[in-house]
Order: structure tokens, then sequence, then C-alpha cells
């Protein structure tokens, strides 16, 4: 179970550093970055509960209305309804960690109901996907780290 204690670690990561940055920055899009805050955590939601469901098609996706928001390919500057609040998305997070373990626990060999590719390479289990969201998690949290760094309180 490496990969969902692997999850696990990286979501414990981004929760901590997310739990500690105020919550006027969320909005704030500095020079040299193309979202924000709450863009990348609604991101990191958004695509793991994709990734999810293509892992277990019995997944119902939560928050789909979410997918407008944070989607691959969004921006904030094209939102035109409010987006869910900082303290929204942190408690979808926090919920979806419990859940992944929940849904997902002895599965992870297991075929995925939908493979996914990038490029040539191929994911087709229910542990490449997560491992996948795990990558994916990771490099976003780095952005995070870096916009908190260089967004004035």
């Amino acid at each position: 179970m490496g990969t969902l204690r692997q999850f696990n670690f990286a979501r414990s990561s981004t929760l901590r550093t997310l739990e500690k940055i105020a919550e006027n920055k969320w909005g704030q899009q500095p020079d040299g970055f193309s979202n924000t805050i709450l863009w990348n955590a609604g991101h990191i939601f958004v695509v793991t509960e994709i990734l999810l469901n293509k892992s277990d098609s019995s997944y119902a996706i939560k928050n789909p209305e979410w997918t407008a928001f944070f989607a691959p390919g969004t921006s904030p500057a094209d939102w035109t309804e409010k987006p869910p609040l900082p303290s929204a998305v942190l408690e979808a997070l926090k919920d979806q960690k419990a859940k992944i373990r929940e849904d997902f626990f002895g599965k992870t060999s297991q075929v995925a109901s939908e493979s996914f590719s990038i490029g040539s390479h191929l994911m087709d289990t229910v542990g490449a996907l997560i491992q996948f969201g795990t990558w994916h998690e990771g490099t976003h949290l780095g952005i995070i780290q870096a916009m908190d760094k260089v967004i004035a309180e």
C-alpha cells in the first residue's frame, strides 16, 4: 500500500502548507505566475477527482461544478462567477484524503476503468493513476510554496 501512503504524505504536506497561508493571499496572482494559490489548490482537488474516477468509474466525482474553475486550461482571469472559498477547497482536500483510502485500499494493482496517457506514457492501473496524481500534486505544491514566498503579507 505504498501508493496510498505516498499520496497521504503528499496531501498532508499540501494541507500543512495551505493552512499556514493567509486567506488574503489565495486570490492574488503575482507577476510571473499564470494562476493563484486558490486555483492551484482547487486544481489539485479537481484533477485528483478526475483521476480517481478514471481509476474506478463507480467513484463519483465530488463538486463537479468546480471543473469550470479549476480544470486544466482554466484561469482565474476567465472566471465569471465567484469561485469556492479557500475554506471550502481546504475542506474538500481533507475529505478527499480520507476518502481515497476508504475507496481504494487494496485496489492499487487493479486495472483502471479508463486508462490515461500522456504522450507515450500509459497509466492503466489504479495505482499508476494515483501515483500520477501524487506527482501532479507535488508540482502544484511547489508552485503554491513559491507563490506564498513572493506575495507580500
